[in-house]
């Protein structure tokens, strides 16, 4: 039976309006240290046990926050949907699908200091097909079609379970009228994902530190498709106004 990419019972309480200024000012918080070279599980503590976060909190702020320099770079390399069209796009396959999934199923995602999305619950090895698979691949395929990239390539990694029957329904979604793209099963989806030329989709934080043009599709889709998703901003005062996520489905254009 499919699995459902549905919110943690706590969560709209955890991540409700009343707890995102905290939150943001343990981003700051946290962010800060990491700038300055606290990198470690103390420097995560001290933030969590400072604010009084619960644990699903604690990850949020995590996944979140980044130093200076790691987000002035992400921000840097972001690259413009107007952009995109007649250039090759290689996609961090389960991380671009999952969120889309959580997205769909009314699971909480994040807006860190670098823009990108992120849950609370990364995958550690293990995936299910949902109830949200199908539509996250139609939405996905729908706004890679709009973005007219000169093609796709999905990398799926071989130690996550289902990745074979994920391969089999990217393989099937592709437009008929759009970009040619491939699927691939890999044991080395980072390295490839670090040498392969054109725009990277993912969130990783290593590997949006590696790359110098990224493409933020989770955003772009969240606009087109599922403008009512759960997405919470945890960037902190002061830079919630600079960069996307983007706004509005119009920066891309209609595809029938």
């Amino acid at each position: 039976m499919p699995a459902n990419r549905g919110p943690h019972p706590r969560d709209a309480k955890q991540f409700g309006p009343a707890q995102r200024n905290r939150l943001r000012a343990a981003v700051r918080d946290l962010s800060w240290l990491r700038s300055r070279g606290y990198t470690g599980a103390a420097a995560q503590k001290l933030v969590g046990n400072r604010h009084r976060l619960k644990r699903r909190q604690r990850n949020a702020v995590a996944r979140s926050a980044c130093t200076d320099v790691e987000r002035a770079h992400r921000l840097q390399a972001q690259v413009a949907p107007g952009d995109v069209a007649g250039q090759p796009v290689q996609i961090d396959a389960f991380n671009a699908l999952i969120a889309v999934e959580a997205a769909l199923g009314g699971a909480f995602l994040f807006v860190g200091r670098d823009t990108a999305y992120r849950d609370v619950a990364p995958l550690k090895g293990t995936y299910r097909i949902a109830h949200q698979t199908a539509p996250a691949i139609r939405h996905l395929a729908d706004t890679l079609r709009a973005l007219s990239p000169e093609r796709v390539a999905w990398y799926l990694d071989r130690s996550v379970s289902n990745a074979g029957r994920v391969q089999e329904r990217l393989a099937d979604a592709q437009p008929r009228a759009g970009p040619a793209w491939t699927v691939s099963v890999s044991g080395h989806v980072d390295d490839a994902l670090r040498t392969a030329p054109g725009l990277v989709v993912t969130s990783d934080s290593e590997l949006l530190d590696a790359t110098d043009a990224w493409l933020h599709l989770e955003a772009l889709v969240h606009a087109r498709h599922t403008p009512d998703a759960h997405v919470v901003d945890l960037r902190p005062d002061g830079e919630r106004s600079a960069g996307p996520p983007f706004p509005a489905s119009t920066m891309l254009p209609a595809v029938p």
